[in-house]
């Protein structure tokens, strides 16, 4: 391919200006755009004289990539409608209803999901479990969803970044070819700031929102118990999910046994085994008239169209790497020369990896194994780096409508991405603090070095 780095930029420009236009603007599902991206790279990289059969292999081993994915939604789906069934999201509401009050639901939803995604150390993890619950409990008082879940999401990706259990955090470790220990204690000079500035926000906000009246919040526990027969067996499922998940369980291996549980007490409940199968696929349908929102939905089925933007992300993705068109347009960024700017543009190369490749995990590797050697050369600090894309690519991952990262959480909480981006303060901030930071530091740091060469001189 001639000219890769200028036919890689024009690439790369068509795909963002497709996707942010039909997404943000006109309000398209993200496979529309997505599949138009994949079709248009197809046919650049077709017409620059690669093999029409290498483009598909291309292709196909993107999308294998993306199974492990898929099979995930299908689970989340079916784990859904299972416990909507058989009672296990209204028995959680219900207890959770005892301490997540009214008063205090929007920073309590922050705080308490922020400690089980650092126990967990995964964003999905935490929505799948907590997350559901505190929607639920969300929808019957009344309060504005898209807020909660910006809440929710913030408090989940504090440990999908930070947390020493989490995936992205080893990931980091080793492309930085550093420890685990300096790795978490280099995030956290970001993580403490930008935690207290969201806490604060939402404390602030959560002041404002208008509180249901309180009999609202009576009537939806009392339904729950006249509806539900809540007993010991619907909680086995949830519990599991977080202790395999804190034994580092593959979320795939987790959901299937969660799902296998739910629908064997869906059984036990009094449900036939072919109904709960048909929920399973279909979703559930509840007879709850006040509340039928809340407790009705799910069902692989429902999964479909997040399953297309997968399939046609993986496969976009695979083309782009297999074509090299990803590393040429990347390999400007080696003529850096100083620290601040090093660590603006491995942000911003994380930040790209995230919205073109849709996943979380070359958001980490790419820009990793491409400024890898302009910091080794400018000696600055492998921390600085790692520090970037997690402040970068990892978090706003989360707040991207069409990255694996933020569908799999929007999918567990029943909110668009687009509904509540503007809320997942945490996730938009950290880019702002960590640059701010870098600044300060490179600024103390250089202060440091003219005292030491003025000490020496004398």
């Amino acid at each position: 391919m001639e000219n890769k780095f200028k036919i890689s930029v024009f690439t790369f420009s068509i795909i963002l200006l497709t996707t942010l236009c039909l997404v943000l603007f006109f309000h398209q599902p993200p496979y529309i755009p997505l599949f138009i991206s994949y079709i248009f790279t197809f046919n650049i990289a077709y017409i620059n004289k690669y093999l029409f059969s290498d483009l598909l292999k291309m292709s196909v081993n993107g999308i294998k990539r993306g199974i492990n994915v898929m099979i995930i939604l299908l689970l989340i789906g079916a784990l859904v409608a299972l416990w909507k069934q058989n009672g296990t999201l209204p028995a959680l509401i219900y207890y959770s209803s005892k301490y997540l009050k009214p008063e205090n639901l929007l920073i309590m939803s922050f705080l308490v999901t922020s400690v089980i995604s650092m126990i967990l150390g995964t964003a999905i993890g935490t929505a799948s479990t907590i997350g559901i619950v505190i929607m639920g409990l969300s929808h019957g008082l009344g309060y504005p969803l898209p807020i909660v879940a910006g809440a929710i999401i913030s408090g989940s990706f504090i440990g999908d970044r930070t947390s020493p259990l989490s995936g992205n955090v080893a990931l980091l470790s080793d492309m930085g070819e550093i420890s685990h220990h300096n790795v978490i204690k280099s995030l956290f000079i970001t993580a403490i700031p930008v935690y207290i500035i969201s806490a604060l926000l939402y404390y602030i906000i959560g002041l404002n929102i208008h509180i249901p009246p309180h009999d609202s919040y009576l009537n939806l526990r009392d339904i729950i118990l006249s509806s539900y027969k809540i007993n010991p067996l619907l909680f086995i499922s949830p519990f599991l999910i977080i202790v395999l998940a804190f034994l580092k369980v593959h979320t795939k291996t987790n959901l299937a046994i969660a799902v296998t549980i739910s629908y064997i007490i869906s059984i036990l409940n009094g449900y036939s085994p072919l109904f709960s199968l048909k929920v399973a696929l279909l979703g559930y349908s509840s007879n709850i008239t006040e509340f039928k929102s809340i407790f009705s939905g799910g069902g692989m089925l429902s999964i479909l169209p997040v399953i297309g933007v997968v399939s046609s992300a993986t496969a976009l993705s695979g083309i782009l790497e297999g074509t090299g068109i990803i590393k040429s347009v990347f390999n400007k960024a080696k003529n850096i020369k100083n620290s601040s700017t090093a660590y603006i543009i491995t942000m911003l190369l994380s930040t790209l990896m995230a919205i073109i490749a849709c996943n979380q995990a070359l958001a980490v590797i790419l820009p990793s194994r491409i400024m890898f050697d302009t910091f080794h050369h400018l000696d600055i600090k492998k921390e600085y780096m790692t520090r970037a894309i997690a402040d970068s690519g990892i978090v706003l991952a989360g707040i991207i409508p069409w990255n694996l990262a933020a569908m799999l959480p929007s999918l567990a909480l029943g909110v668009k991405v687009t509904s509540y981006l503007p809320y997942a303060f945490l996730n938009l901030i950290f880019p702002i603090v960590s640059i701010i930071i870098i600044f300060i530091e490179n600024k103390k740091e250089g202060l440091l070095s003219i005292k030491t060469k003025n000490q020496i001189q004398l």
